[in-house]
């Protein structure tokens, strides 16, 4: 038995918890090893969503999470637990999918708060997979991504090396709030 966070349960219990109890049924999970490779160290989980809805499709969506011990992707830096690779719809037309075709949600090099953690649960990623498809199929009809749209790639820095920094955070449209007076409190 190896010590990989995919094998032990105080990872994935808590991590699967929630989706569990929304999904039911239509989310299932296995542990594999990757056919590819011979060294016994390419254990992967497996979750999968078998009809995950998505507004404005008429058909539900099979959505596929992999994550993997020893990804065959470069993680940036992050935990493998903290980058999975997530795939629905193969060969769809988008602008923000990974050449493996999985779906490319966020930067690797922004801070936790501007990405997915394996502590904020699988059923976040699960509503964030669904936001991100229902952005691609809005996209693919109109041209027009309606959230903040990062660049894909790092940029390179003077010296040649790559570096990231965050775009800034949109105002949010509409009217100013007006304050509360300290009388109306």
């Amino acid at each position: 038995m190896t010590d990989w966070y995919g094998r032990r349960a105080s990872w994935w219990a808590p991590l699967e918890a929630a989706a569990r109890r929304r999904l039911g049924p239509t989310l299932s999970h296995q542990h594999i090893l990757d056919p590819a490779c011979y060294t016994g160290q390419c254990e992967i989980v497996v979750y999968r969503i078998e009809a995950l809805e998505v507004i404005g499709d008429p058909d539900p969506v099979e959505v596929t999470i992999r994550f993997h011990k020893l990804p065959p992707y470069d993680t940036y830096g992050l935990s493998p637990e903290d980058y999975p690779r997530v795939f629905a719809k193969p060969g769809a037309t988008s602008k923000h999918r990974m050449p493996d075709g999985a779906l490319c949600m966020w930067m690797p090099l922004d801070p936790p708060q501007r990405r997915w953690t394996h502590d904020k649960g699988l059923l976040e990623l699960v509503e964030l997979t669904r936001r991100h498809l229902f952005l691609e199929d809005y996209w693919r009809r109109t041209g027009v991504w309606l959230l903040e749209d990062a660049p894909h790639g790092l940029p390179q820095s003077e010296g040649g090396g790559r570096t990231w920094s965050t775009p800034k955070q949109r105002k949010p449209a509409g009217r100013p709030r007006r304050r509360q007076s300290s009388s109306s409190l």
